[in-house]
């Protein structure tokens, strides 16, 4: 009987010990594949407390460094003060399919598109843009951007948000909110201007 004991006591101490080996094993190679971000903090008592997350857009910024860093300039500070945490390229650009880094573009973009022909824009049905410009709204409602001026109710199926707004520019410094009044003014008499003109053509 005692030599039952032993032999179950092994056998079960040799799965323990097999278990243990394959977890770390396992919790080294996921760690070697995707690299963490070392987040470090010091607590209100002066204790020092470091936490790994996983950065979620390490595929993305293999390719697209500089997408990533200008996200920040017009999504970084304001985006962290609500929502608690930084925007993640995938909450966008959700359409993004295994077979993208092989070449094959099939990621949502964000272009300047309106629904009358025009020289230098898209055209897009009001569907596509309303579809276009749903991403934007799931953050930016459109009460708020209603009530913000009246150029946003007016333009929500005629225009993408892209068309006036640059996504990844660095604290906008390209889009409509740098300019000033007058050019604002004058970006919407070039664009009316445009497709207007090629109408009566």
């Amino acid at each position: 009987m005692g030599n039952v004991k032993l032999a179950i006591h092994t056998v079960l101490s040799f799965v323990l010990a097999l278990s243990i080996f394959g977890l770390s094993f396992n919790a080294a190679a996921d760690t070697t594949s995707t690299p963490e971000q070392v987040v470090e903090s010091t607590t209100s008592d002066g204790r020092h407390v470091v936490t790994f997350n996983r950065d979620s857009d390490y595929a993305c910024t293999q390719c697209h460094k500089q997408s990533k860093k200008t996200l920040h300039g017009t999504h970084g500070e304001k985006a962290l003060e609500k929502i608690g945490r930084d925007l993640k390229c995938v909450e966008c650009h959700n359409s993004v399919g295994p077979e993208h880094r092989d070449g094959a573009p099939k990621v949502t973009k964000y272009t300047a598109s309106q629904s009358k022909i025009g020289t230098d824009k898209n055209v897009l049905s009001h569907d596509d843009i309303f579809k276009a410009n749903s991403n934007c709204t799931d953050c930016h409602k459109p009460q708020k951007l209603q009530k913000k001026t009246w150029v946003h109710d007016v333009h929500a199926l005629n225009l993408t948000c892209s068309a006036c707004h640059v996504v990844h520019a660095d604290g906008e410094q390209e889009g409509i909110q740098a300019l000033e009044r007058k050019s604002q003014i004058k970006m919407c008499v070039d664009c009316h201007s445009d497709f207007n003109s090629i109408k009566e053509e």
